[in-house]
């Protein structure tokens, strides 16, 4: 099989509340699919997903399956939970390639509403890894089964959240007030993988404005500006942004993305600037990426 570090993401939304043969009502499913990379192994020849029904789903037993190819015949009938069965616990144990036929997940993957910490194999007759995870398990309304695979297993491992810290300072040029945002960091995310390197950085940070508001402003990488002189040179060396009442997650990812958090925390400064007349006053924000606890 081809090397190479990529990963995909299969999305398969189970939409539609409909009646079942009993009059239950019940969710069936539907497939979206995201393609994040081009392997021996590509998103378009992944046909159906295959799982069983646990002994506490009402009404359901046996085997699913669930199509992910548009138009894809389905190895046993179409997945579907009666709305609001708490009780039922739903197994992944197969995909359903193209050219592969029906490949058995070693282990099976028990869906809850996280990744397995290590991802199942695939490996006859095409080698690959895969782990999925359900949005909900209540099953009160509609729900996705979401399945992440690729060619290394490290790819497919459980995301985690990575967590931050935030220290707030300012510095004031004289007659000149500095800014006074009250930041939201609960917006932001930063995904790990099993070893701690950051994968992935979405969201943004929200912003509240106090009394006195800012113009433009700057992340940069690192911390320690504690004097005007200090924060005012750093600020005028980097490219500055407008402020739109959110900073986002882009402005981090760039310089975030591949950081290895093992044991080291990392620091971004956010740098806000009230600007009058040629003159600067500034709030900063230090804030710190953790490993996962």
């Amino acid at each position: 099989m081809t090397s190479g570090n990529h990963c995909w993401l299969v999305a398969i939304s189970v939409l539609a509340a409909c009646s079942s043969s009993s009059g239950d009502p019940a969710a069936h499913g539907k497939v979206v699919l995201v393609d994040r990379g081009s392997q021996a192994l590509l998103a378009s020849q992944l046909l159906s997903v295959n799982g069983t029904y646990g002994a506490g789903c009402r009404e359901r037993t046996g085997d699913w399956s669930a199509a992910i190819a548009i138009g894809a015949t389905r190895d046993f009938d179409e997945l579907s939970v009666v709305l609001n069965d708490t009780t039922c616990v739903l197994t992944l144990t197969e995909l359903h390639t193209m050219g592969g036929g029906r490949i058995v997940a070693a282990p099976a993957i028990t869906l809850t509403t996280s990744y397995q910490a290590t991802p199942s194999s695939f490996l006859v007759p095409v080698e690959f890894y895969a782990n999925a995870r359900l949005s909900a398990v209540d099953f009160a309304s509609d729900f996705v089964l979401n399945i992440l695979y690729s060619d290394d297993p490290r790819l497919a491992a459980a995301d985690v959240v990575a967590s931050f810290a935030v220290a707030e300072s300012s510095v004031t040029a004289a007659a000149v007030p500095a800014p006074n945002y009250t930041l939201d960091v609960t917006g932001l995310s930063v995904l790990t993988d099993v070893n701690d390197i950051i994968q992935s950085v979405t969201g943004s940070i929200g912003l509240t404005a106090g009394s006195v508001t800012g113009q433009r402003y700057v992340v940069l990488n690192g911390s320690g500006l504690i004097l005007y002189e200090d924060v005012d040179a750093a600020y005028l060396a980097a490219a500055s942004s407008a402020l739109m009442g959110s900073i986002p997650a882009a402005d981090f990812a760039a310089s975030l993305l591949t950081v290895d958090l093992t044991g080291a925390p990392t620091v971004r400064t956010l740098i806000i600037a009230n600007t009058v007349e040629g003159v600067a006053s500034y709030q900063v924000f230090a804030i710190t990426f953790h490993e996962p606890a």
